[in-house]
């Protein structure tokens, strides 16, 4: 009988300790942001001495996605602080700069070790 107990309490701790493992190890934190918020970032940025000359950024299925022109497109997910996304799958961030009116006027693009800066086109 006391083999059985213990039997039943090892397997409930190891499940118990599957189950946190698991939970723990998967959790991403993602910043939710607001439509409205991501519509400020949309617009095409001319990249200065930079291998990129233009990137755009639009917003598709709710989700802002940014494209170096001949270069491809990725999603910008976002991250814990204001105006800085991650490029997903180029180990990058993209950070809106505002003025000092709020409005987004320029970008700084962090990937791959190289760092480029951008105004805003109207």
């Amino acid at each position: 009988m006391k083999k059985i107990v213990l039997l039943i309490a090892l397997g409930i701790f190891a499940f118990s300790f599957d189950v946190a493992a698991q939970t723990t190890s998967t959790t991403t934190t993602v910043a939710p942001v607001d439509t409205l918020v991501l519509k400020q970032y949309v617009g095409k940025y001319k990249l200065k001495d930079a291998p990129i000359e233009d990137l755009i950024v639009t917003l598709q299925d709710g989700k802002l996605m940014g494209e170096a022109v001949g270069q491809g497109s990725a999603q910008l997910a976002p991250t814990t602080q204001t105006d800085i996304y991650d490029v997903v799958g180029y180990d990058g961030k993209v950070e809106f700069i505002r003025n000092e009116s709020k409005i987004v006027v320029k970008i700084k693009l962090s990937i791959q070790g190289n760092s480029m800066e951008g105004e805003k086109q109207q």
